[in-house]
């Protein structure tokens, strides 16, 4: 049994390494890098991430990935909390969709509603006043009746932007810079896990589907493409979170730990 710690800190001292260096090198925020060397599990957010930064580390030291996270299994070593949900509570997404989509149709049913009865209201006044309604119609005055103007039809959307339906709902993933640890769900981060793992450098990963949620251990290495378009991530260290809803993407810090 060996020190996971020391043993990185001592590979980090001997390549002359600063943490600052190691962050804008692999991508990882400093106080994860930190975190490893002290063996401080609990600072993480989620045992999955340990293990994809204990082997992105590793492997930039020049040390070996699958010693080093036998060693953290061998210890049984678990974060106390296992962050699923990066935007749990509050969250740049907001709640979850589906109250979002219940509490409108509720409100637009109500606003129906007061509608119909405004409309009801006024039939009602309007028709206790039939009797005082002048007999003489606009026709016998010689007032004649505005012919209405012919309705525009709608102009076609321009074909340029429309999204060709092999690229519908398509999100693709590629390492360009190097390795990243990634998270993909369906629908948010308590959907089904469609990928977990190490993208590394050169590999390709596609995902198709409305609602895609992604966390993303190096976003900085990752080039993401939605429905044809390149999207800019944001952040070039992780953890970092990328949610694709009906084409839309919306990005935030993974701030737990």
């Amino acid at each position: 049994m060996f020190e996971i710690g020391n043993t990185l800190r001592e590979a980090r001292v001997r390549r002359n390494l600063t943490l600052q260096q190691v962050e804008e090198d692999i991508k990882i925020r400093v106080k994860y890098v930190q975190a490893m060397e002290n063996e401080d599990w609990d600072v993480m957010p989620g045992v999955t991430y340990v293990k994809g930064f204990l082997r992105t580390y590793s492997k930039y030291l020049g040390l070996d990935p699958d010693v080093i996270i036998d060693e953290f299994r061998s210890r049984g070593m678990v974060p106390s909390q296992e962050h699923h949900e990066p935007f749990g509570g509050s969250s740049v997404i907001g709640k979850p969709r589906s109250h979002r989509g219940r509490n409108t149709i509720v409100v637009v049913a109500v606003v129906c509603l007061v509608v119909l009865g405004a409309i009801y209201a006024l039939g009602m006044m309007n028709g206790d006043g039939d009797d005082d309604e002048p007999t003489t119609k606009p026709a016998a005055l010689g007032i004649g009746s505005p012919s209405p103007s012919p309705s525009k039809s709608p102009k076609p959307e321009e074909s340029s932007t429309a999204v060709p339906a092999w690229q519908k709902n398509l999100i693709k993933l590629e390492a360009v810079d190097g390795d990243c640890w990634m998270e993909v769900r369906r629908s948010d981060s308590t959907g089904t896990v469609l990928f977990s793992g190490t993208l590394n450098e050169g590999d390709v990963e596609k995902f198709k589907g409305k609602d895609i949620w992604m966390s993303l251990g190096a976003p900085g290495n990752v080039k993401l493409n939605v429905e044809g378009r390149n999207v800019t991530i944001k952040s070039d260290t992780g953890p970092w979170t990328v949610e694709v809803i009906q084409g839309r993407v919306v990005q935030g810090a993974d701030t737990q730990g």
